[in-house]
């Protein structure tokens, strides 16, 4: 069976990622109170004035939503993520991810120099909402809990849901470089950060391409977790 005809065997779709990115802000809205008072905020606190620990724990419901759907729907409408969406891993996907992640960082750096030159946007408004997380890392139990987030749970559950669920979805209405592009644009958009769009559609090709090339989920995950750590990293300096 080609992988067209295994993509139109299946009974999962666009539907199901549209449910799953809404289930996950309508868990992280239902459990806020919960989090609030685990970590001692009160709910007036400002988002912007919230400790780390308090927006790491509002990320379990937020990935907790985003990850089942496409699990359930796999599970309940295909033949398991496994074969639907590639969630597997081969030794070398390791290091070609991560020099992938690490080379697709610093080349979509060069996508804001032209934005730099030609408009009033500073470094500091572009890296804004990554410093501003990153300064709410106190000490080394801040860094590790930095490191777990935004480094190895985002590449995990967003790989699964882009470029397994939506990339696939979308595979099986429009041609894959159609679908590459597509799935790119929204998971960009999906962070609700115009200024970071253009970096991470540009890494959003990368991931969704090393997915269709290699029929695997593992290559795109260590490319994100190199993308993601190298930002950390930079911003923790």
């Amino acid at each position: 069976m080609s992988d067209q005809a295994a993509l139109d065997d299946v009974r999962w779709g666009l539907g199901d990622a549209a449910i799953g990115f809404v289930l996950a802000y309508v868990l992280t809205v239902v459990f806020a109170p919960l989090m609030y008072k685990l970590t001692g905020q009160s709910l007036d606190t400002p988002s912007d004035q919230l400790p780390l620990s308090t927006l790491a724990l509002q990320q379990v419901p937020f990935y907790g939503g985003m990850i089942a759907m496409p699990l359930f729907a796999s599970f309940y409408k295909g033949r398991g993520p496994l074969t639907d969406f590639g969630l597997r891993m081969r030794w070398f996907d390791a290091p070609v991810g991560f020099v992938t992640g690490i080379v697709t960082q610093y080349a979509a750096l060069l996508l804001y120099v032209p934005v730099l030159w030609w408009t009033s946007v500073t470094s500091d408004d572009i890296s804004k909402p990554a410093r501003e997380l990153s300064d709410k890392a106190h000490g080394r139990g801040g860094v590790v809990l930095l490191v777990l987030v935004v480094a190895i749970a985002a590449p995990i559950v967003e790989e699964i849901f882009f470029r397994g669920l939506v990339l696939r979805s979308l595979e099986r209405r429009m041609s894959t470089r159609w679908a590459i592009v597509a799935s790119s644009a929204l998971f960009a958009a999906a962070h609700f950060e115009p200024l970071q769009f253009p970096a991470l559609f540009v890494f959003g090709l990368v991931a969704a391409t090393l997915a269709t090339r290699t029929g695997r989920l593992g290559p795109g995950m260590w490319a994100h977790f190199a993308f993601n750590l190298v930002a950390v990293v930079s911003l923790l300096q």
